[in-house]
């Protein structure tokens, strides 16, 4: 069993560098994937590579060799890949830097550690991890089959494809900035070029993050392309879901702007809009109004789309995680005044035939009713005068 550290800090004095560049004192906090050992392995040291271990050629990486118990020096070793001989067996203390990164240090490492006082005392080896090298190839690109919005219990299929014939493609998940899982899937080779469709669902709301995929060859499996441009996946349908009205008739002439105002019950922290399932724009922190409901309003600027626009709210801490969408509100834009004066007077005439059908219905109605009822009054009297008669 794996558990993922996410925070490491770069200023400690005990490190190896290894490169040319001289080591930078950076102080900073960095993401981090980290393997710990799972429960009856204490006595392995946990080995991580910190930001990442996918490593853009050039860049900085630092692996981090610790442990909690009386090991106190740690040696590296190269497992799979091209051996490095400066750094097989290498005697460190806590924290080995590959700076800048070339080829030739990717590969799958491991580290086990000594007690300075008991040097024949040697702790099992850490499980491995691996440094991959990316931006050897150009990026490819990744592609929604489907719209990003993706309810809860349905499927997405994302699409990895590129004009160079890789023989593998992998799709990493990534949430707050730190790679969560990853898949591999042989290419398909067509058309001169390769891709591969990666399917994901039934999603629940572990699917939600940010993915990106890469391509790399059977006989370098340590290189990888650079990442392609990344895709968000929402996964939507959590919460109740909002509701979505236009502040004028939801009819606008061609570069006019639009309002429409997003509002629940419900303590949302951010709205977002969509447009036929893509979402628009950045969301838009809510605003208690003085009713009580949470609201905000999207101004659309000059260029409105017509379609169906529907709205959702997430909270803070889980922003890929979206409400139920609100009902869809159809806008429909128009080219000219003309069209729009039209489509307005249509709409007043449709609205006064309506209403003068539904006053001649009633007035029809009482008409027939006192026509009846005069009728009755007339058959009774007639009966009567007949009865009087005889």
């Amino acid at each position: 069993m794996y558990q993922f550290r996410e925070k490491c800090y770069t200023k400690d004095p005990k490190e190896e560098k290894i490169g040319d560049s001289p080591l930078r004192d950076e102080g900073a906090s960095l993401n981090i994937f980290s393997v710990y050992p799972s429960a009856g392995s204490h006595d392995k040291p946990p080995l991580s590579a910190c930001p990442s271990y996918i490593v853009p050629l050039g860049q900085r990486v630092e692996l981090r060799c610790d442990s909690h118990s009386y090991y106190y020096t740690f040696k590296l070793y190269k497992e799979l890949g091209n051996p490095i001989p400066h750094i097989q067996g290498r005697l460190f203390q806590r924290k080995f830097v590959f700076e800048p990164v070339t080829t030739e240090y990717a590969g799958t490492y491991r580290c086990y550690g000594f007690n300075d006082h008991y040097p024949f005392k040697i702790s099992a080896n850490s499980d491995p991890v691996k440094i991959i090298i990316s931006e050897i190839y150009r990026k490819p690109f990744l592609v929604a089959l489907q719209p990003p919005l993706v309810n809860l219990g349905e499927k997405v299929t994302l699409e990895c494809r590129s004009e160079i014939v890789f023989d593998t493609f992998i799709l990493t998940s990534h949430k707050n900035g730190t790679i969560k899982d990853s898949l591999e899937l042989t290419a398909e080779h067509h058309h001169g070029g390769s891709q591969a469709n990666f399917s994901i669902g039934p999603v629940t709301p572990d699917d939600a993050g940010t993915y990106r995929c890469y391509g790399t060859f059977n006989h370098s499996p340590y290189e990888w392309s650079e990442s392609s441009d990344p895709i968000d996946i929402k996964i939507t349908g959590l919460y109740k879901k909002p509701s979505l009205s236009a502040l004028m008739e939801p009819v606008v002439m061609s570069g006019e702007n639009m309002t429409l105002t997003c509002f629940s019950d419900l303590q949302f922290d951010m709205f977002h809009l969509s447009m036929e399932g893509v979402p628009k724009e950045h969301g838009l922190p809510s605003v208690k109004s003085h009713n009580g409901t949470f609201q905000d309003s999207f101004h659309i600027g000059s260029v409105v789309q017509a379609g169906n626009y529907r709205c959702y709210g997430s909270f803070r801490n889980s922003s890929h995680l979206w409400s139920t969408p609100s009902d869809p509100l159809y806008i429909l834009v128009t080219d000219n005044r003309r069209n729009l004066n039209m489509l307005i007077g249509q709409s007043v005439t449709m609205i006064l035939v309506f209403l003068i059908i539904l006053i001649y219905s009633c007035c029809s109605s009482k008409k027939s009713k006192s026509q009846e009822q005069a009728s009755e009054s007339h058959l009774s009297s007639v009966r009567k005068q007949d009865q009087r008669s005889r």
